[in-house]
């Protein structure tokens, strides 16, 4: 069962190892300077376009690159979630005390994303720029930050679970790239097929698919379906592998 005072002790305890560690602060940075580098180089594409709109010359190219730089980001920020208490051996604390295997997993979910939402929060200063530029849609950034933060969910979700299967950061780190940057790939053979059916069945699978809808805008219930069903089936994969432990 559930103890939602277990996870939030956890999950406090997580947080505090994140931002008392050097990493998140050096990724923080770098994050920051290519999301301006990028920004600055969409605005001049922008001037340059005639007859073209912020949103489709900035907006929404923009918060592309951001979902990319999160699938990249997320391997780094989740990969010693478990691997460093493999290495401290504070496993077997954790599962001889009161705490079940769900408060750990959910813990450690929500303190790495609230970690990888730090760094979104960076970004606001974008909307806010576009603001007192005249850019008035509001609308497509709800959209996709919204979307940026399911997608952080799922991310997240995977590096959680690779963390738990090994006890190297660097192998974890990169189980959490290939497996996400696999499913993106994955969603491109759909271009290889002329069966209909099959092709969007390929497509629902990678993430991507889903975020494009969120960054021009539209909400789809089949696509916040996808983001819930995803990370909670990576939650159960790192629940099993935790109780397996006990056996």
């Amino acid at each position: 069962m559930i103890s939602f005072g277990n996870i939030f002790i956890l999950t406090k305890k997580e947080l505090k190892s994140y931002f008392l560690s050097p990493l998140i602060y050096i990724v923080a940075a770098l994050f920051t300077l290519i999301v301006g580098w990028l920004f600055f180089n969409y605005l001049i594409i922008a001037k340059q376009v005639e007859h073209s709109s912020i949103t489709d010359t900035v907006i929404v190219p923009i918060f592309g690159n951001l979902n990319f730089l999160f699938l990249l980001i997320a391997p780094i920020t989740t990969m010693g979630v478990f691997t460093e208490e493999y290495k401290n051996n504070t496993m077997d604390l954790l599962h001889i005390s009161k705490v079940n295997d769900l408060d750990i997993v959910l813990s450690k979910l929500i303190a790495s994303v609230f970690s990888n939402l730090f760094l979104l929060l960076l970004t606001l200063i974008l909307p806010i720029i576009l603001f007192f530029s005249g850019h008035s849609d509001w609308g497509i950034f709800i959209s996709c930050y919204f979307g940026m933060i399911l997608s952080i969910f799922c991310y997240c979700s995977v590096g959680v679970f690779t963390s738990s299967i090994s006890k190297n950061q660097i192998v974890a780190s990169f189980l959490t790239f290939f497996l996400l940057f696999g499913l993106m790939l994955f969603a491109l053979a759909a271009n290889a097929t002329d069966n209909q059916m099959v092709a969007e069945f390929i497509r629902y699978l990678g993430i991507t698919f889903h975020y494009q809808g969120f960054a021009r805008g539209a909400i789809r219930n089949y696509d916040v379906v996808y983001y819930l069903t995803f990370p909670i089936f990576f939650i159960f994969l790192t629940y099993k592998r935790l109780d397996a432990r006990n056996w």
